[in-house]
């Protein structure tokens, strides 16, 4: 029973994490769009995003990167408690630790590729390391380790 209920506290976890996150990024594009433009949009702004309008345009795109690392750190520490809580399988959090490093890594090398060598960062290579942010700021990664523990148990009995 126990189990069920730290499952559901994850469940409510990541969907308030995903809520806050797309909250966060959306309203923080609006004020992005609103400073390169030089316009006000029409879409509604609430006031808990206030304090970022005092930014300048290059300040808030590239607070974005610190902000998304952020992100990915919250993820990180949910699936690996979530792993912990709900898997008897210790060797899952070292799968999530590499699977983290090894899409940090590569997101690293598509980004500094696409700007050291293409000289910009919109072409597949920016593409790339936005696709691998994006699966280290979801519970992809732990609800796939936890679909496999049956079988990874059969195959390594203890």
């Amino acid at each position: 029973m126990l189990k069920y209920s730290w499952a559901f506290i994850f469940i409510l976890t990541f969907a308030a994490m995903g809520y806050f996150r797309e909250f966060f990024f959306v309203h923080l594009n609006i004020i992005l769009y609103e400073k390169y433009y030089h316009s006000t949009s029409p879409a509604p702004f609430p006031e808990i995003m206030i304090f970022f309008r005092r930014f300048s345009y290059d300040t808030l795109y590239y607070s974005k990167y610190v902000y998304t690392l952020l992100w990915i750190l919250f993820y990180f520490l949910a699936n690996f408690f979530a792993l912990k809580k709900l898997s008897n399988v210790v060797y899952f959090r070292k799968i999530l630790v590499y699977t983290y490093l090894i899409m940090f890594v590569l997101a690293f090398f598509a980004m500094a590729y696409g700007y050291f060598i293409s000289g910009r960062l919109q072409d597949g290579e920016y593409t790339l390391s936005r696709w691998l942010m994006g699966i280290a700021q979801s519970p992809i990664i732990c609800l796939i380790l936890l679909a496999s523990e049956k079988l990874y148990l059969k195959s390594f009995p203890s």
